[in-house]
C-alpha cells in the first residue's frame, strides 16, 4: 500500500510484471501498470499525474517485490540420484558375498 496526496491505494498483482492500483476509499480500480518489457502506465478514473505519482511512489517504496509467491522446491539432480540408491533404515545390512 502507498498513500499519495493523502489517499491509500493498494496494489495488486495480476501477472508477472503486471500490477491494478485500487483506491481503499472506495475499493474502485484506478489504473495499472505493467513494468515489463518497458513501463506502461493505464489510468482508468483519475488523473495521470496523480497516477503516475503513484506508481512512482510505488516503484520507489519497491511494492511491486513485497508480493508474496510460493516458493518452488527444487531437488539438485545429484541428490535425487543418492536418495533413490538409499536403503530404507529398517531393512538390515546387506551381507558380503562370499568368493
Amino acid at each position: 500500500m502507498v498513500q499519495v496526496g493523502g489517499v491509500t491505494y493498494r496494489i495488486e498483482r495480476c501477472s508477472p510484471h503486471c500490477y491494478s492500483v485500487v483506491r481503499l476509499l472506495d475499493d474502485s480500480v484506478v489504473g495499472s501498470f505493467q513494468t515489463r518489457p518497458s513501463l506502461r502506465v493505464t489510468s482508468l478514473s483519475i488523473e495521470m499525474a496523480t497516477f503516475r505519482d503513484v506508481v512512482r511512489a510505488t516503484m520507489r517504496a519497491a511494492r511491486t517485490s513485497a508480493v508474496m509467491h510460493a516458493v518452488p522446491i527444487c531437488v539438485p539432480s545429484d541428490e535425487a540420484t543418492q536418495v533413490s540408491r538409499r536403503s530404507p533404515s529398517s531393512m538390515p545390512p546387506a551381507t558380503p558375498a562370499l568368493v
